[in-house]
């Protein structure tokens, strides 16, 4: 069934799928596939992942195959139709399983697919094939079960990637120092997050990754970040005699960035900050704290308006060094559920969230 030999990147991952995927083909609707070549020359917008052809009556049809190990949804599939797009060579989408019902918004837009679980939409000349609903088989392993953000390591290996682009085309060992986490954590979250269909990586231009939906894992992001990493970062609360004394503190000497209310005052001139919100370096919290008890008058106060946490990123920031990244003020900012913060979080997201995602490219 296979012809060629493939690069050690495409063998045991795409390869293993695409000859499952055909040999499901073959026993449910009676078609013979081969998989030609892994990394075909680009003669449209897309070269695909691979080069397939399909055998059937005497017949014959050259397909560029584009592999997904985990689709779950219908954006994720109309994604790689724009993706996909060749003037002479029909594409055709390769993964583990689909359910039925993507599988019939799959025939209702024209996405030709095959999966390892034998469900199939074909159409060309003299060729029509729908198999949907057939279940999968096999039970992945759990570490194929996508985990998404539901862990505060998840959440810093995320944020690297969505607030310090950069990072997107790093070795993982960078990654995973700038998240503070291990470089296993990092393989393992940047893996899951190719399985849920957020973070391709582009074979054949040196391993480029590039965001996928990048708006909707912004938003997972933000919603779980107060609830799952934001309470391991050793929160304390202070307040100040003075509540315009942030306006005066002079903090440039420490590993700091100031977030929520306050960074939305330095970011847009809008809103009157009710509460102080700071992140310090853990090897400067101390100091930070003695200074602000002997200038400013801070007390231990758990209802106070000030909140200094552990800075959890491990980068330097290009621009705006004693501000939070914008992602970081815009979850915050939603957090506190109060209609002006809610503003500010809107006004964030358009100017400096949603353009950094304009800037980098396509990303959905």
């Amino acid at each position: 069934m296979n012809s060629h030999a493939f690069s050690p990147d495409f063998a045991g991952t795409e390869e293993r799928l695409i000859l499952d995927a055909l040999v499901a083909l073959r026993t449910k609707a009676g078609i013979d596939g081969k998989l030609i070549d892994s990394q075909p020359e680009s003669s449209g917008r897309s070269s695909g992942d691979a080069r397939v052809i399909l055998s059937y009556e005497g017949n014959s049809i050259h397909y560029l195959a584009e592999c997904k190990f985990s689709l779950d949804r219908k954006a994720q599939i109309d994604k790689i139709r724009q993706q996909l797009v060749n003037g002479r060579t029909p594409g055709l989408l390769i993964t583990a399983h689909l359910t039925r019902e993507l599988a019939h918004h799959c025939r209702a837009t024209g996405r030709q697919f095959i999966d390892t679980s034998g469900n199939a939409y074909l159409h060309a000349a003299g060729l029509f094939v729908f198999i949907a609903g057939e279940k999968s088989e096999h039970k992945p392993s759990t570490s194929r079960i996508p985990k998404g953000l539901t862990n505060p390591a998840a959440l810093r290996v995320v944020f690297t990637l969505l607030a310090n682009r950069d990072d997107l085309d790093s070795p993982y060992k960078d990654i995973a120092r700038h998240a503070g986490v291990s470089l296993g954590t990092a393989y393992n979250v940047l893996e899951d997050l190719e399985h849920r269909g957020y973070l391709i990586s582009k074979k054949g231009t040196g391993g480029r990754r590039r965001l996928l939906e990048a708006g909707r894992l912004t938003d997972e992001w933000a919603i779980n970040y107060p609830t799952t990493l934001r309470n391991k970062l050793h929160g304390r609360r202070f307040s100040a005699p003075e509540s315009s004394w942030w306006k005066n503190v002079d903090l440039t000497e420490f590993d700091h960035a100031w977030s929520a209310e306050v960074a939305a005052k330095k970011m847009t001139g809008y809103l009157k900050p009710g509460t102080q919100t700071l992140y310090v370096g853990p090897d400067d919290m101390d100091k930070v704290i003695k200074m602000l008890v002997k200038q400013h008058r801070i007390r231990p106060d758990e209802a106070g308006e000030l909140e200094i946490l552990e800075k959890f990123w491990h980068w330097d920031a290009a621009s705006a060094a004693e501000l939070a990244p914008p992602l970081l003020i815009y979850s915050e900012l939603l957090a506190i559920l109060d209609p002006r913060t809610q503003e500010a979080a809107r006004m964030i997201k358009e100017k400096f969230i949603d353009t950094a995602f304009d800037q980098a490219g396509p990303s959905g």
